[in-house]
């Protein structure tokens, strides 16, 4: 009877463990592709029509053409996606490693005056139910954002940017220090793209060294930071396929390509994401409905829409209100071609952060209608002065960003928070490898 108790806890166990495994990665074969600076690009939803563009011109082989298709120009992205990954691959473009990997990597970046690095790997993780509690999620999902990846997935077969995930080492940060001293080697991938990090890269094929990485992960559980599209995505795709068949566990569309980061590493950063909806009508009867409250300043009467630094000001005026406590965004009503600025301070809010309260709380006092599919996200202010200049009827909502310790707080406390809350500075960039979700991994 002992024996089978320990099978059967041997079975939970591995049950309710994080399943991390090495991958054959395809990767560009830079002979032909020429310089991976050139071929790297951020994930799908960090990608403006503005950056979408200069992407495209810089290389014929950048991961833009995959990543997020050439979206309004073919009748189809996701089989163009399709057709070009697959013209590559014949080309020698793109090449695929012959034995599982893992892929160590080293990212340096600017953050106010200081040159961060943040150190990790990359893997494919087994795609659990969020019942299970192995991946932890954070955020809500829009419906249309996971479509959009399960078909590209479905239809390309393949991943081409990983999540971004953290963990919790242990007190002796044993994970980390294997990482360190993966990093201490030649990396193959030592590129500085623009507008991106630097990025380091180690393939690591050593089959003990990987298993001390994998194997430590036997009681962690791990934290969605960034991709709950792509992770929901991957739960449809395999769903919509057991259907029909039953997949083999060792199949590559069991499995995840992510990034993982030690919450202990230094380079940890969230930015703000910014909120704008759009009217085309009934706009006087909104704008009336959103500024009618006592906790709402006046800012500026005559809003310099059209200047960066009028909206840099408004950021930079609710960032110093970081470290009190209470709730607080700024809102810009832009009507024809006139825009009024305005800060929203509540020290009295139930809500512990200026998105919960703004999507759970303001939104719905204010307006008797739900309002999510009509909110459009930003996180450049750039963009932002586009969107004021280009749109006669806009009420925009300038956010602070979520300290990296209440996030921490939220994410193991279970709370799901609004989507687009977290916007990670630096997010791991597609093209660096791909995963295949053809065959075994």
């Amino acid at each position: 009877y002992l024996s089978v108790i320990l099978v059967v806890i041997e079975n939970y166990i591995i049950y309710i463990m994080a399943q991390l495994r090495p991958f054959k990665g395809i990767r560009y074969n830079q002979d032909k592709s020429g310089d991976l600076t050139k071929n790297v690009c951020p994930p799908f939803d960090s990608i403006s029509d503005t950056l979408r563009k200069k992407l495209y011109e810089i290389s014929e082989y950048n991961t833009v053409r995959l990543e997020l298709g050439s979206r309004g120009m073919d009748e189809d992205p996701y089989f163009s996606a399709a057709e070009i990954q697959n013209s590559w691959i014949k080309q020698g473009v793109l090449v695929q490693d012959d034995s599982p990997s893992i892929y160590v990597t080293e990212e340096e970046f600017k953050f106010g005056d200081q040159v961060i690095t943040r150190k990790g790997f990359i893997c494919a993780i087994k795609v659990e139910k969020y019942e299970s509690k192995i991946v932890i999620p954070h955020e809500k999902t829009r419906e249309k954002w996971v479509e959009d990846r399960q078909k590209l997935m479905e239809i390309a077969k393949s991943n081409y940017s990983p999540l971004l995930c953290l963990y919790e080492d242990d007190s002796r940060e044993t994970i980390a220090n294997l990482v360190k001293s993966i990093s201490g080697k030649v990396p193959y991938i030592d590129i500085a793209p623009d507008e991106l990090q630097k990025i380091k890269v180690w393939r690591v094929t050593d089959q003990g060294t990987i298993s001390l990485i994998t194997k430590n992960f036997n009681n962690s559980k791990i934290f969605i930071a960034d991709g709950h599209h792509r992770y929901e995505a991957g739960l449809r795709y395999i769903s919509k396929i057991n259907k029909y068949r039953e997949i083999d566990d060792n199949e590559s569309i069991n499995y995840r390509m992510i990034q993982l980061i030690s919450m202990n590493e230094p380079g940890l950063v969230t930015r703000s994401y910014h909120r704008y909806i759009r009217f085309n009508e009934n706009f006087s009867e909104y704008k009336e409905k959103i500024i009618s409250d006592d906790f709402i300043q006046i800012n500026q009467e005559n809003f310099s829409y059209e200047s960066i630094e009028s909206l840099n000001a408004l950021y930079e005026s609710l960032n110093d209100t970081q470290e009190t406590e209470g709730v607080s965004f700024g809102i810009i009503i832009k009507e024809g071609n006139t825009a009024k600025s305005f800060i929203y301070k509540n020290q009295n809010s139930i809500k512990n952060n200026d998105y919960s309260f703004l999507h759970e709380k303001y939104l719905k006092d204010k307006i008797n209608e739900d309002l999510e599919d009509k909110i459009s996200f930003e996180t450049d202010l750039n963009e932002i002065t586009k969107q004021l200049s280009n749109n006669e009827n806009l009420i925009v909502f300038i956010m602070r960003p979520i300290p990296m310790k209440d996030f921490i707080e939220t994410v193991k406390s279970g709370e799901v928070l609004p989507p687009k809350v977290t916007n990670f500075l630096p997010k791991p960039p597609a093209g660096l490898v791909f995963q295949d979700l053809d065959g075994d991994l």
